[in-house]
C-alpha cells in the first residue's frame, strides 16, 4: 500500500511540472487600461532652476482607447494664484495627433485659452478637440496628443516653503466621445502636479517606544526639513495600552496620531502599559446542563473550568460548590496550557460540596479562546436541580497582583419544573383610543413535567386580563391571546408586559416574566399628501429626464413613507422618506430614460406616496401632470435639427448662467454648461424630423 501511494504521489508531481512548463511557454495577456493623462505629470521645479515668469508646456494625451473617437474635451483646474495658462494648441502637425482632418477647435488656438478665473486659487481652462464638417464622418480619431497647454509661472516663494497646485482633469467636464456622442466608458483621467519650492535647513527627529508597542513609523532617526509636520502613530501589542507621548522627555499627552513640527532637533518617545483583555473571565463550560433522561445511580457528566481572553495568569484559585443530595464528585483533570501542567494545591469535600483549587504555572499562561484549566466529573446521586457556583475566584499575574475577570456560573438539573414567557407579539404597535389591541403571548414548559398555570397580561402597571393555561406538555409551546380594549385609556405610549405564575418547585424563576413591546394610544390624524410634480414639461429623446415630486405632510406626527414615480404605467423608482416632521415638505427626484419613448410625444407622469398608517386622506396621495419628448438636439422644440439649432449652440458654447450668450436651450445635457456635448449632439442629429 504505501508503494502505490508513493506511486500516485509521483503522476501528481510530475503532471504539475508540465502544467508549469506549459504556462511559462504561453503567457497570458494582460488587458491594458484607457486612459487620459499628462505628460509631463508633474512638474516640480525649486527657486534654484525656475523663476517669476518662466514658461513651461504640458501636454494631454488619450491611451489604450479601445474604439474611435468623435472629440474629446479638456478641461484642467489648477490654483490660478501661482501659474496660469497664456496660450494652447491642437498639434495636428504632430503624428501623434490623435485626430486626422478635418479638426473643428473651440476655443480658436493658440492664443485664446477660454481661461476661467473661478474665485481665490481656482480657475480652470476648457478646450475641445471634435472631428469636423457637417454631419462629421471617418476617419475617427484614435490614440495620441490632443492638446498642448503652456503655463507660465505667476508666483514663486521667497522664504522656505512651496506653492502647488494640482493639474486636475479627472473631472466630469473631461471626456472622450465615441461616433455617437456617448462618453467613452471607463477612462482613468490621471491628474498632474505643480510645485515650486523653496529648501529650509533639517532637523532630525528620534521615535522610541516602551515594551508592549511599536510606532509607525517604526523606532529609528529620520531628518526632516524645518516646518515638515510628522505623523507618528502608537501602535500597541496584544493585551497593552498606549498611555502618552514624551518629547524631549516632557510629558505632551495622549493624541495618537500625534503631530510634530520639525523647527529643531527632537525627541519622540511612546509609552505602553500592561492591560487586561477585555472579556477576561473564568466560568463553568457547558454553563447549563439538562438531563430530564439521567438515571440516578448510573448517571455521570464532565463539566470544565475555564478561562478566556487572559494574559500573563502565574495562579488561579477557585471553589466551586454544589448539591451533595443530587451529585458527588468523581474524578479531577488538569490539562496542559500553553505546553505545561500547573502546580496543584486541591481540597475535595464531597459532604459539605465543595472544591478548592489553586493551580500554579511555571511560566504565566495567556489564552485569547476558551480554555479548560480544570475536567470535573460527577457522578448522578438523584434527581433534582444544583447550582455549579464559583467562588472566591482569584487570579493573579507574574507581579502577584489580582487579574480583573468577571464570573459565571453553571448549574445541573434533572427533574425540571420550568414555565417561561418565551416571546410577546403585538397586532398593533399604535392605535387611536377605543381600537383593539391583540396581545399573543408565547408561553414554553421548559422543565419536563406537565404543568397548569395562569397567565396575566398587563399595559403599564395595569392589569388587561388573566388566561389559565392547563396541560401544557414538556418542551411544549403555546400562544394565548389577550384583546385589549383600549377605550377610556389615555393618550400615550404604554408598555406590555407578560406574566406566568410560578409552578410548584419551580426551578428559575427569572424567565417568568417577559416585558416587550409598545403600543402608542394617539387622537392625532396622520396624513400625506402629494403637493407638486415637477417634470419641466419637456426632455429630449435619448437623455435623462429628472421628476421632482413633493410631499407634505398634513399631520401631527412624524411619518416614515415611500414616494414613487410613473412615466405612463412604467415605474420610475421608489424613494424613502423618514420621520417627515408635521407641517414639513420633502421632494424626491427620479431619472426617467428616455431612450424607448417617441419624440413628439406626450407622456403622463405621475407621483404618488404610499399611505402611512391610519392615513387621514388617500385622494391626495397620487398627483398627475405631463412631458413632452423632443428630437434630440432639436433646441427650439420645432420637430427638426437644422441649422438654426446649429447656429444657436455655437454662439452660446463655453457659457453657463449669467455669462452675457448664455442660451438654456441650448444646455441640451441640462448641466448649467454649454459645451462639446451639447455642440456634438446638434452635429450628430443634424437633419433629423419627426
Amino acid at each position: 500500500m504505501k508503494f502505490k501511494q508513493a506511486k500516485v504521489l509521483t503522476t501528481a508531481t510530475l503532471t504539475l511540472t508540465v502544467l508549469f512548463v506549459s504556462i511559462s511557454i504561453f503567457p497570458s495577456t494582460l488587458a491594458a487600461t484607457s486612459r487620459m493623462y499628462l505628460e509631463p505629470s508633474n512638474n516640480v521645479f525649486t527657486t534654484d532652476t525656475a523663476y517669476l515668469g518662466m514658461k513651461f508646456n504640458v501636454t494631454v494625451w488619450c491611451a489604450d482607447i479601445p474604439m474611435d473617437i468623435l472629440g474629446a474635451q479638456i478641461t484642467l483646474w489648477f490654483n490660478d494664484s501661482v501659474v496660469n495658462v497664456t496660450r494652447w494648441w491642437a498639434p495636428d502637425w504632430d503624428f501623434n495627433f490623435f485626430m486626422p482632418a478635418p479638426v473643428s477647435v473651440i476655443p480658436t488656438p493658440p492664443n485664446n485659452v477660454g481661461y476661467i478665473h473661478v474665485g481665490a486659487g481656482q480657475g480652470y481652462v476648457k478646450v475641445s478637440v471634435l472631428k469636423g464638417g457637417l454631419p462629421p464622418v471617418a476617419p475617427w480619431g484614435t490614440n495620441g496628443t490632443i492638446t498642448i497647454l503652456e503655463f507660465n509661472i505667476t508666483a514663486v516663494p521667497t522664504e522656505q516653503g512651496k506653492y502647488t497646485s494640482s493639474l486636475q482633469i479627472n473631472n466630469v467636464d473631461t471626456y472622450l466621445k465615441d461616433t455617437s456622442n456617448v462618453d467613452i466608458p471607463g477612462v482613468a483621467k490621471e491628474d498632474g502636479y505643480y510645485e515650486i519650492k523653496k529648501s529650509g535647513p533639517t532637523y532630525s527627529l528620534t521615535i522610541s517606544a516602551t515594551s508592549g508597542g511599536t510606532t509607525d513609523p517604526v523606532p529609528g532617526i529620520y531628518m526632516n526639513e524645518s516646518g515638515t509636520t510628522v505623523s507618528v502613530a502608537a501602535i500597541p501589542a496584544t493585551y497593552y495600552l498606549f498611555t502618552h507621548w514624551e518629547l524631549n522627555e516632557s510629558d505632551i499627552g495622549a493624541s495618537n496620531p500625534v503631530n510634530i513640527t520639525m523647527d529643531a532637533n527632537y525627541l519622540l518617545h511612546a509609552v505602553f502599559v500592561y492591560s487586561t483583555p477585555e472579556g477576561s473571565r473564568i466560568f463553568v463550560d457547558p454553563h447549563e446542563i439538562i438531563d430530564p433522561e439521567a438515571v440516578p445511580c448510573q448517571t455521570n457528566f464532565n463539566i470544565n473550568i475555564s478561562i478566556d481572553a487572559m494574559a500573563d495568569v502565574k495562579t488561579c484559585e477557585f471553589n466551586l460548590t454544589y448539591n451533595t443530595d443530587i451529585i458527588s464528585v468523581i474524578g479531577l483533570i488538569f490539562p496542559s496550557v500553553n505546553g505545561q501542567y500547573p502546580t496543584l494545591n486541591l481540597i475535595v469535600n464531597d459532604t459539605a460540596g465543595f472544591i478548592w483549587i489553586k493551580l500554579a504555572y511555571s511560566t504565566a499562561i495567556t489564552v485569547a479562546d476558551p480554555t479548560p484549566l480544570a475536567a470535573i466529573m460527577f457522578h448522578v446521586d438523584s434527581r433534582g436541580a444544583t447550582p455549579l457556583n464559583l467562588t472566591n475566584t482569584n487570579l493573579t499575574n507574574t507581579y502577584n497582583n489580582p487579574i480583573p475577570h468577571d464570573v459565571y456560573h453553571g448549574y445541573y438539573n434533572a427533574s425540571i419544573s420550568d414555565v417561561a414567557v418565551t416571546n410577546i407579539m403585538l397586532s398593533r404597535t399604535w392605535v387611536y383610543q377605543g381600537w383593539p389591541v391583540n396581545i399573543t403571548v408565547t408561553v414554553k414548559n421548559k422543565g419536563n413535567m406537565t404543568e397548569a398555570f395562569n397567565i396575566h397580561a398587563y399595559y403599564n402597571s395595569h392589569v388587561i386580563g388573566t388566561i389559565a393555561v392547563t396541560n401544557l406538555t414538556s418542551n411544549e409551546e403555546k400562544n394565548v391571546i389577550f384583546e385589549w380594549n383600549t377605550t377610556g385609556v389615555a393618550e400615550g405610549n404604554y408598555t406590555i408586559k407578560a406574566e406566568a405564575e410560578p409552578v410548584l418547585n419551580e426551578f428559575n424563576t427569572s424567565d417568568n416574566t417577559l416585558i416587550d413591546g409598545d403600543v402608542w394610544i394617539m387622537t392625532h390624524i396622520h396624513d400625506i399628501e402629494i403637493t407638486g410634480v415637477a417634470s419641466g414639461n419637456w426632455a429630449y429623446q435619448g437623455l435623462t429626464a429628472y421628476i421632482n415630486v413633493t410631499a407634505k405632510n398634513n399631520g401631527g406626527f412624524h411619518e416614515t413613507f415611500n414616494i414613487t414615480a410613473y412615466c405612463n404605467t412604467t415605474l420610475l423608482g421608489t424613494v424613502q422618506v423618514v420621520n417627515l416632521a408635521p407641517g414639513n415638505y420633502c421632494e424626491a427626484q427620479f431619472s426617467l430614460n428616455t431612450s424607448t419613448l417617441l419624440p413628439c410625444h406626450n407622456y403622463t407622469i405621475k407621483g404618488e406616496a404610499t399611505l402611512v398608517p391610519y392615513e387621514y386622506n388617500e385622494t391626495n396621495n397620487v398627483l398627475i401632470t405631463s412631458l413632452k419628448v423632443r428630437l434630440l438636439g432639436d433646441l427650439n422644440g420645432d420637430g427638426r435639427v437644422d441649422l438654426d439649432d446649429v447656429l444657436t449652440v455655437s454662439l452660446a458654447f463655453g457659457s453657463y448662467p449669467g455669462c452675457p450668450n448664455w442660451d438654456p436651450n441650448a444646455d441640451i445635457y441640462r448641466d448649467n454648461k454649454i459645451d462639446l456635448a451639447d455642440v456634438l449632439a446638434v452635429c450628430l442629429n443634424f437633419g433629423n424630423t419627426c
